[in-house]
């Protein structure tokens, strides 16, 4: 109830504030809390590190720095989020790849969006919702009843149907079947989900939901990534990948769930390289990690 209630404040004070002064603020609050949060710290850190294919601790420790301060301003545009309108969110939107999205929707089969932790996830769905694309995303509850509703509702007011993770099943496949997109994160598994594939270079654990829902039913998948704008600023800038990802079942649910998975992953690698300080991405991405120091700078 207390968080609840903190965010509803949050959401008053912020909102009538200018958004480029909502970022500063959170950039400067961010980089505080990159020295106060050792355990993420870390593992970004050791993430960039075999993102950038680099040991050097000055390097990748600067780019860990702007991802933390990236995601402070993913949160001020999430607080944001209940007050926002269709409207806005049609004014944040540069997007070129109408036809392709179009070709896809009018094949009839349905559309798995597969995206990440990156840039403005949390708004391409509502972006695509703003211009009367049926879409639909699974979310993680708070548990707080009161937040999930007023963040559910915000999406929701948006045009986006929410489908809650504990609640999964018979929506998700009539959703498809109905020829609507659902949006979906692989970057990080739910349990009993994990799959490892290989992911820059390395074996990496992400999620086999995405594929194993594909192949269950025939849906298109769309690898996406939502960057923010090229000068730093509020723009939404999805980027669908249409074309990297052709599947034909073998009929060994496993290994084409593999083969699936990995295509995925594959499509996501020059984004990532391109952009490591959009991905936010605050546990170990790699097992090897786990199991040793690979970047011994990072050590406590």
């Amino acid at each position: 109830m207390v968080v609840y209630w903190l965010f509803r404040l949050t959401i008053r004070i912020t909102r009538p504030l200018p958004l480029w002064l909502g970022y500063r603020v959170a950039a400067s609050v961010a980089e505080v809390c990159y020295h106060f949060f050792r355990p993420q710290r870390r593992a970004l850190n050791e993430n960039m590190a075999r993102v950038l294919g680099s040991s050097d601790k000055r390097r990748v420790d600067a780019v860990a720095r702007r991802a933390f301060r990236n995601f402070g301003k993913f949160v001020i545009d999430f607080i944001h989020f209940p007050a926002m309108t269709r409207e806005e969110v049609r004014g944040r939107l540069a997007f070129s790849q109408w036809v392709e999205l179009d070709e896809a929707a009018a094949s009839g089969r349905g559309i798995l969006i597969v995206t990440m932790h990156f840039g403005l996830f949390d708004l391409g769905a509502a972006a695509l919702a703003a211009h009367d694309y049926r879409t639909n995303i699974i979310v993680e509850n708070y548990g707080h009843p009161k937040m999930d509703n007023l963040i559910h509702s915000s999406r929701e007011k948006l045009g986006v149907k929410v489908i809650p993770a504990n609640k999964v099943g018979i929506q998700v496949f009539r959703a498809i079947k109905r020829g609507e997109i659902l949006a979906l994160l692989i970057d990080v598994a739910p349990p009993g989900q994990e799959i490892t594939v290989e992911f820059l270079g390395a074996p990496a654990v992400v999620s086999a939901a995405p594929a194993r829902l594909a192949l269950r039913t025939g849906a298109w998948v769309v690898p996406a990534m939502v960057l923010r704008g090229p000068q730093d600023d509020s723009i939404i800038r999805p980027i669908l990948d249409t074309r990297s990802v052709r599947y034909e079942p073998t009929g060994d649910e496993e290994r084409d769930v593999r083969e699936l998975t990995q295509q995925i992953m594959r499509a996501f690698e020059p984004i990532v390289r391109e952009h490591p300080e959009q991905w936010f991405i605050f546990r170990r991405m790699w097992p090897e990690l786990e199991q040793r120091s690979a970047f011994p700078a990072f050590a406590p």
